[in-house]
């Protein structure tokens, strides 16, 4: 049975479904969420902050808080089970920050969501699992969407 736990967490349906599973399946773990400041896909994110070091600083708290409230929404879905939550925060691109993250948490398993209703939401979508699943050290579980919720 794995004892660490990681699960990107961004608050979308989809990751909410794979902590659910997270919880449900290995309550006993340490799990720890994860978030990931990306500003290469972040829609919040503007360009020319190397002119402008101040805005990033500002930026990167301002994501940090949405972290914050990102968890403890995640953390409402775990007392559904009795578990308790560890939390961390990276930044860079998101595939290679979830690997990082496994390896510096001392991780044994991954479990991420993964989209796949169609074939070109699956190249589009799944692309970050299918970058973690192909680098990871360790074991990977993915968990697709369900249907009826």
């Amino acid at each position: 049975m794995p004892e660490e736990i990681l699960v990107p967490y961004d608050g979308s349906p989809l990751s909410k479904e794979a902590l659910k599973y997270t919880c449900a399946e290995f309550g006993a773990a340490t799990i720890t969420t994860l978030y990931i400041i990306d500003r290469e896909t972040d829609k919040t994110a503007s360009r020319g902050w190397g002119d402008h070091p101040g805005m990033w600083e500002e930026w990167l708290e301002d994501r940090n808080e949405h972290a914050r409230e990102l968890f403890e929404g995640a953390q409402q879905i775990a007392d559904k089970y009795s578990v308790t939550l560890q939390t961390g925060v990276a930044v860079g691109r998101v595939p290679e920050m979830i690997n990082k993250a496994a390896e510096l948490y001392g991780s044994d398993l991954i479990i991420i969501g993964l989209h796949g209703q169609s074939r070109l939401e699956e190249i589009l979508i799944g692309e970050v699992a299918k970058v973690v699943v192909r680098n990871a050290t360790i074991p990977v579980t993915t968990v697709r969407e369900t249907v009826n919720e």
